[in-house]
């Protein structure tokens, strides 16, 4: 066997596979062409672990195989482009420069798959990043960024990956509760959001297609306790104590989960 041919494959079903991640989050991406595109890329995976555990996958059959996933990945590349030239996406692009809630609205749930409208305004919640590379990261650095997540509200982002957000239809990401492995998280004050606001149904996260989300926030702290089950490190409680003292010293509204 031709390790570098068999590696070059590998990584070529690979992209593929990323590639359909990308593409399957749009509506076009589900039908026609692109449901084409997903079975023959799920064909051509099943056809190279078969000849593998057969001991088959010589050079030749591995360049077959690597052009067929070359062929994959450009029609892929040809889908999204297609989705993101298509008119309700331009609009769409346009709507968020503009913020334009009501063209956004129009034009979000035929763009996105499994995003729809939410009337109300329930009360949500934003996870803060605690950690940097498997530690705390320090109180005065927290407490800057809750600070900056003050005046200059939440960020947007726009993932290729993430469903219902890409780098020209960027969002905030929100949750319906805080979730119980995180220590820091921002609540979003519900009855001042005043933002069109979207959820996405696999998932339940809501968003919120804004370049800033400015809302007043309060930060809700959770003490984390060692997990027997859990080979992560629990929150140290003199960091969580200490962090809430640096908050409250500087105006922050605290509450304990």
């Amino acid at each position: 066997m031709d390790d570098a041919i068999v590696g070059e494959l590998e990584a070529a079903i690979a992209d593929v596979g990323a590639l359909l991640l990308r593409v399957r989050k749009y509506r076009r991406g589900q039908t026609g062409a692109g449901a084409t595109l997903l079975g023959e890329a799920l064909a051509l995976g099943d056809r190279a672990r078969r000849l593998h555990r057969h001991d088959a996958l010589d050079p030749d059959a591995a360049r077959v195989l690597l052009a067929e996933a070359e062929a994959l990945g450009r029609r892929g590349r040809e889908l999204l482009s297609a989705a993101r030239a298509a008119p309700e996406y331009r609009a769409a692009v346009a709507a968020h420069a503009a913020s334009d809630v009501r063209t956004l609205a129009a034009t979000l749930p035929e763009i996105f798959v499994g995003l729809e409208a939410v009337s109300g305004s329930p009360e949500l919640f934003y996870p803060l990043a605690w950690q940097r590379r498997g530690k705390p990261r320090p109180v005065a650095e927290v407490v800057a960024e809750v600070k900056r997540c003050q005046e200059d509200g939440l960020p947007a982002e726009g993932d290729d990956v993430a469903p219902g957000t890409d780098p020209e239809l960027p969002a905030i990401r929100l949750l319906a509760e805080p979730p119980a492995d995180e220590p820091v998280v921002l609540r979003c004050a519900a009855s001042t959001r005043g933002q069109a606001l979207y959820r996405l149904t696999d998932t339940g996260e809501f968003l919120v297609y804004a370049p800033r989300l400015r809302v007043p926030l309060t930060v809700v702290l959770r003490r984390i306790p060692a997990d027997e089950d859990d080979d992560a490190a629990p929150v140290d409680p003199a960091w969580h104590t200490a962090l809430r003292a640096a908050l409250t010293a500087a105006g922050v509204p605290v509450e304990d989960a």
